[in-house]
């Protein structure tokens, strides 16, 4: 149950941030995504949007949330990813909208342990 909903969860957060061209659904389209295990950051991308002229094009919301999801998949890339930590709960609570906010707390709560 919990996998069902996490996967839920993690899709709903990267259609609502507008994180699809950092993740790679198997089977190309994430309306087909029925397991997280099927779904890849694309960390390339990522590296190249961060070290381009301006960095990352997100809301300080939309960043926060697309570190959260890489640590999920793999904490040590995150970091290494972002060389920075996500900062306390409340810098990341209070960096994000009420929607936000609530699917932190759904993810927290459903998390299966991603991992790769």
């Amino acid at each position: 149950m919990f996998n069902e909903d996490f996967t839920k969860l993690v899709k709903e957060a990267i259609l609502y941030n507008q994180l699809e061209r950092y993740f790679s659904p198997k089977g190309g389209t994430f309306d087909k995504l029925n397991n997280h295990f099927e779904l890849q950051p694309i960390v390339i991308e990522i590296e190249n949007d961060i070290v381009s002229a301006g960095g990352l094009k997100l809301s300080h919301a939309q960043r926060r949330m697309l570190m959260l999801l890489i640590a999920l998949w793999d904490g040590q890339e995150a970091d290494r990813i972002f060389n920075e930590g996500l900062g306390s709960l409340g810098k990341l609570i209070h960096s994000m909208d009420a929607n936000n906010r609530d699917l932190v707390a759904d993810l927290v709560v459903t998390y299966p342990g991603w991992g790769r």
